[in-house]
């Protein structure tokens, strides 16, 4: 007999267990554990879009499309979040109508989705919610309409303001959504849901443009000091309209639209399992088994929003050579998504325990199946069990390329061309990158727009109706 088995069998003896039976239960053990890697392939969520995100953030814009277009036509399950970023990287590069036609996809597409789609959530249960059929997160899918309201503004601005209305009701939508559920587990939902200033603040600007509309747009001002109440400029916003003056006689405005930082993106955490969840789980097993039962799991890994450093903390606006002003901040994304994911994270672990005890419940019929009782089930159970366990994975597929923050300046200029340079303001509001220059046409009373990305150091692109790129 070889030396290693002898000594198994040696110690089986000391524990009082029939050798025979342990390492028959042993083999299964790993034969049910291969299935498992069979069936859930792990469950091992490697992020797709990773090389066309770098890409994007060192300002290789063509790169960016190409590797975000493959991973969307490579993996299902990546598609939708790569479309979402793929969108940004074409509206970066200029191509608004794809930007605008992918972003109007995603839209629909989310929206089209069943509420509840019991097959997909049963084989979930069973591996982990990267198996899931992607759906965008409640801060997505307004920024899906806000980001469809820049993009018409930097085309023609035919739909801005029916974009950017889209998106105030989605928030208020998925807010009335989000309370009654809560209200249900005498639950609190916050400022998670609170209005995003980027829609009124487009209306006040479209409504203004009319040299007629000056009532609408104080209003929609005001809501943007309501809103936002550390926006500076809706002060004098708010009086300027209220006194019907769009610009002086012989001016335009040029309105500098700059998405800054790097945006939400979902890392892997441990959460500990808390009171709110327990309860929500206890009474999911009760609604389905007809007997409440409080599941014994102490902690879960979940997908948690994280906002990635950046140095970038506004743009500076250089016209003719003169700096002039900065950009401020309208909409918060990153800490918008922060909240709502704090608002969902007792739904959240909820479900990571639920999924615990539908394979704590799979493991036991498998020992059952397999003849198992008493020390060989218990062996068994915790063997499958911890494997499974371990092999769980938070699904962190997300809309990789949103800003932190929306930020805007409005500065009125003369009619005529003039070069406007941007260059990224650092934590002291210094410039820290390169100036990046373009040429923009400001006419008599009317409103030219600039929509720019800094995600770091460096302005990777520049778009806007009456604007022409020049060499850096």
């Amino acid at each position: 007999m070889p030396v290693q088995e002898r000594q198994f069998q040696d110690r089986s003896s000391a524990w009082g267990l029939d050798h025979r039976r342990v390492a028959a239960t042993l083999r299964c053990t790993v034969l049910f554990c291969a299935l498992l890697v069979a069936a859930g392939g792990c469950s091992i969520t490697r992020d797709s879009l990773a090389d066309g995100r770098v890409a994007f953030l060192q300002g290789d814009l063509q790169a960016s499309r190409e590797l975000l277009q493959a991973a969307a036509e490579k993996d299902r399950r990546w598609g939708p979040p790569a479309r979402l970023d793929l969108a940004i990287a074409h509206l970066a590069a200029g191509d608004n109508a794809a930007a605008e036609r992918l972003l109007r996809e995603s839209r629909d597409h989310f929206d089209r989705l069943p509420g509840l789609d019991p097959l997909d959530e049963a084989g979930s249960m069973l591996t982990d919610d990267t198996k899931r059929t992607y759906r965008a997160a409640d801060y997505e899918q307004v920024m899906m309409r806000a980001m469809l309201a820049l993009c018409s503004l930097a085309s023609d601005g035919t739909d801005a303001e029916a974009y950017a209305m889209q998106a105030q009701l989605r928030q208020a939508e998925l807010a009335q959504a989000a309370t009654e559920r809560a209200a249900k587990r005498d639950m609190e939902v916050g400022q998670a849901y609170q209005p995003i200033a980027l829609a009124p603040y487009l209306r006040g600007v479209l409504r203004e443009s009319t040299h007629q509309d000056y009532d609408d747009a104080a209003r929609a001002y005001q809501l943007v000091a309501q809103w936002q109440p550390t926006f500076a400029p809706a002060g004098s916003d708010i009086q300027r309209a209220s006194g019907g003056v769009h610009s002086p006689p012989g001016h335009g405005v040029l309105y500098v639209f700059a998405c800054v930082g790097r945006g939400p993106v979902r890392v892997e955490k441990i959460a500990e399992t808390t009171s709110d969840a327990l309860r929500i789980a206890a009474l999911a097993v009760d609604h389905a088994s007809g007997q409440a039962a409080i599941p014994r799991v102490s902690n879960v890994p979940i997908a948690e929003v994280f906002i990635p450093p950046s140095p970038a903390f506004g743009l500076g606006v250089r016209v003719d050579q003169h700096a002039l002003a900065a950009t401020t901040t309208l909409t918060d994304v990153g800490l918008l998504a922060q909240r709502q994911a704090d608002a969902e994270r007792p739904w959240t672990i909820a479900r990571a325990v639920l999924r615990r005890v539908a394979k704590e419940a799979a493991v036991k019929a498998a020992g059952n199946a397999l003849g198992m009782d008493g020390q060989m089930a218990g062996i068994f159970s915790f063997a499958a069990g911890s494997f499974w366990q371990a092999s769980e994975k938070a699904d962190l597929r997300c809309w990789g390329l949103l800003p932190r923050e929306i930020q805007v300046v409005r500065i009125e200029l003369p009619a005529g061309r003039h070069r406007v340079g941007l260059e990224v303001l650092g934590s002291r509001a210094d410039p820290i990158g390169p100036v990046r220059h373009c040429e923009v046409d400001i006419l008599d009373g009317e409103n030219s727009y600039l929509l720019a990305f800094a995600p770091a150091e460096r302005v990777v692109a520049i778009q806007g109706n009456r604007t022409h790129n020049v060499p850096h």
